[in-house]
């Protein structure tokens, strides 16, 4: 072994045993525990199609399902089961949403859905803060607390693009009201179809009310 070390020293190269044990993905399944992976960070994306199967074996081996929406261009993990109470590993981290984040992501999810309806040219749908401050004084047009809504809207803004649900965008433009966010697609994995409608109908009763 000191012959070993000797010439590390000589050669200028460090010795890491550790190195040949690592998976040319680790890189790829570390940033996945950190949170959604989208298509446009080109390089992890380009290893997490490599190596797929890799990634979904070793995380199935620890109770997490590894989700991957080529179309849509996003992964994510899912926790697993492991009993009828609904109990985890506990490893990815479950963020409850507040009331006014689940909202504004309720709201642009069916931004999302009208896009894709209605818009066969563009890839992506593209908001500004001054367009969703529309969308939802439109849509709470009688409710008591919408200036509330309004007033802390930078912030929910920001909440929702750290759950990796919006990607502000540079601006050539200083306004605030002008920055530009692309809507993730990722939305629809966390809002699905039903649970959408759960919530328009519930948030269309206390407009109303």
């Amino acid at each position: 072994m000191s012959n070993l070390f000797t010439e590390a020293h000589q050669s200028g190269t460090a010795y890491m045993p550790q190195a040949a044990r690592v998976q040319p993905w680790a890189r790829c399944a570390a940033r996945l525990l950190r949170g959604p992976l989208f298509d446009d960070e080109e390089e992890l994306w380009h290893k997490l199609s490599i190596y797929k199967t890799e990634l979904i074996m070793w995380f199935e081996q620890i109770a997490v399902e590894l989700i991957i929406d080529q179309r849509d261009g996003y992964a994510y993990l899912k926790q697993l089961e492991l009993d009828d109470k609904g109990n985890t590993v506990g490893l990815v981290q479950r963020r409850p949403l507040s009331y006014e984040v689940t909202l504004l992501c309720v709201i642009l999810r069916k931004m999302l859905d009208e896009f894709e309806l209605n818009d066969t040219s563009n890839r992506n749908l593209y908001i500004t803060r001054k367009l969703l401050r529309v969308e939802l004084e439109t849509f709470f047009k009688e409710k008591a607390n919408r200036m509330k809504l309004i007033k802390e809207l930078n912030r929910y803004i920001e909440e929702v693009a750290e759950l990796g649900y919006l990607k502000k965008l540079k601006t050539d433009s200083s306004a605030s009201e002008d920055d530009r966010f692309e809507v993730r697609r990722i939305l629809k994995a966390r809002f699905d179809e039903d649970t959408l409608q759960y919530f328009l109908t519930q948030m269309k009763d206390e407009a109303s009310a």
